[in-house]
């Protein structure tokens, strides 16, 4: 019998986004050391958030930033099937009011992030989406965003706990995600693609072509989010 050869895997970092409101304090994030997940910590300050993941990718860990909006969406060959769904999305669908209000949303702060870690990073990292593309290798720093769909029984009144609820989600996945992504569909228009190229993260125009990896939990997060420590902002 060949022996398991054990893929070697870089450091890396996991953040979940409860996308909403900055203005409105609707808004939170979690961050979690896939090798010590006791120790995730959370904030609702969206400057926080980049200067974070700027530190972290500067400091040669991947990131996977997850965010919970609709990251791409379909664009069917017949006029019948637009506004519908995507395939194994249930409800709220993108096309409703309230994916369509949080998919503007995660487009507009996720171009706000990108363009941080742009104006930081570009020349150290790659952006991605493919799920082969995780876990990382050691030999190459990874900026890598995902879709978070936290929904029915798992959904809390608390946006930290939601944020947490998708991270711990991707952690258990991270090893499956080709396997395990929750929702697909035919002629995607990536969102985050979109995101990407405007802030100079991506040159290639295919990434607009391109679905995401999409979590959707199973269980809550059923603990206390404590609070990140402040670092220098970006």
């Amino acid at each position: 019998m060949t022996p398991t050869v054990e893929t070697r895997v870089g450091p890396r970092r996991i953040y979940a986004v409860d996308v909403g409101s900055t203005q409105q304090d609707n808004f939170a994030w979690v961050c979690v050391d896939p090798e010590v997940p006791e120790g995730l910590t959370g904030s609702r300050d969206i400057e926080l958030l980049s200067a974070r993941v700027v530190a972290d990718l500067q400091a040669h860990r991947s990131v996977a930033l997850g965010l919970e909006a609709p990251l791409f969406i379909p664009v069917p060959v017949a006029a019948s099937r637009l506004s519908k769904a995507r395939t194994d999305e249930g409800t709220p669908c993108w096309a409703a009011p309230p994916g369509l209000t949080v998919a503007s949303l995660g487009l507009h702060q996720a171009a706000w992030v990108l363009r941080r870690v742009a104006e930081h990073c570009s020349n150290l990292i790659r952006f991605q989406v493919v799920p082969t593309a995780w876990p990382p290798s050691p030999d190459v720093t990874i900026l890598f965003c995902w879709e978070a769909f936290v929904s029915g029984p798992v959904h809390s009144s608390s946006h930290l706990t939601d944020a947490a609820t998708a991270a711990m989600a991707f952690v258990d996945r991270e090893r499956s995600l080709l396997e395990t992504t929750a929702v697909t569909t035919d002629h995607p228009l990536s969102l985050i693609g979109a995101a990407a190229l405007w802030s100079g993260l991506a040159t290639d125009a295919e990434v607009l072509r391109a679905s995401t990896v999409v979590v959707r939990p199973s269980t809550r997060f059923r603990g206390d989010v404590p609070m990140a420590t402040p670092c220098t902002k970006a």
